[in-house]
């Protein structure tokens, strides 16, 4: 993989993290292929971008100012055919609070697996751990 395209990368993750703090839903699923996948750290697993979309937006409105708190790292990126890469991400989310509990650190890892469609990088799957 060039120098070119892992940065692409680095990019796609970085504004997906920004709008995924901004809860720019629509925004953020722009950077999903159609047929996405996405598994979230509860086990729901979306087969669309739509769907996806859709289950992301629902979320308490308690939780989306929270969202501030929200960091996503790159910690690798790997070719694995041309125009398809795996890249692993950690994220952290301090003081999280849901709806009637007390604040908690959470912490994550979410396996992307992105394509190069239409000279763009774009998400295929995504599968979202959480380890805190």
């Amino acid at each position: 993989m060039n120098t070119t395209d892992e940065q692409h990368i680095r990019d796609l993750i970085a504004a997906t993290t920004e709008l995924w703090i901004a809860h720019d839903m629509p925004g953020w699923g722009r950077h999903f292929t159609e047929d996405a996948d996405f598994v979230s750290h509860a086990g729901q697993w979306w087969t669309s971008r739509h769907d996806n979309v859709e289950g992301h937006l629902d979320i308490p409105d308690s939780v989306v100012p929270q969202k501030r708190n929200y960091v996503q790292r790159v910690e690798s990126i790997a070719e694995v055919a041309a125009g398809v890469a795996l890249v692993h991400t950690r994220w952290d989310w301090p003081d999280h609070r849901s709806p009637g509990s007390e604040a908690q650190d959470r912490a994550g890892i979410i396996s992307y697996v992105v394509v190069r469609r239409d000279d763009r990088w774009r998400i295929r799957a995504a599968h979202n751990t959480r380890i805190s």
